[in-house]
């Protein structure tokens, strides 16, 4: 099961770089495929974010998660998604739409290394 894990692990951050590449993309050419990769990204970053979550809690891996710090990455992933989702749906909403996204996206980064 380790290496389910790990593999989810790579996935995971394969999912974080998507999202970060789809932001800088989009504040240097607004007009492109970037909604769509930080949208596809955002959903692999739940999805993995669970999946890992679920493989720990059940007791498979060595590693215990810490509940509180979950549902607070799961709660701006959320938010992150829904954020990209409306830039996919609607590419010409506000620059808020797109720096809320981005702030979201680096403060659970922020929360990952530091918490």
């Amino acid at each position: 099961m380790e290496i389910v894990y790990d593999a989810l692990v790579v996935l995971h951050l394969l999912g974080m770089a998507g999202i970060v590449s789809g932001v800088v993309a989009r504040s240097v050419a607004p007009a492109g495929p970037a909604p769509a990769i930080t949208m596809y990204s955002a959903g692999a970053q739940v999805l993995t974010g669970v999946a890992l979550v679920g493989i720990a809690s059940a007791g498979l891996v060595a590693a215990e998660p810490d509940n509180t710090k979950v549902a607070v990455k799961l709660g701006i992933a959320v938010i992150v998604l829904v954020l990209a989702h409306i830039l996919w749906r609607r590419p010409e909403s506000g620059k808020g739409v797109f720096y809320g996204l981005a702030g979201f996206t680096l403060a659970n980064v922020v929360i990952a290394v530091f918490w």
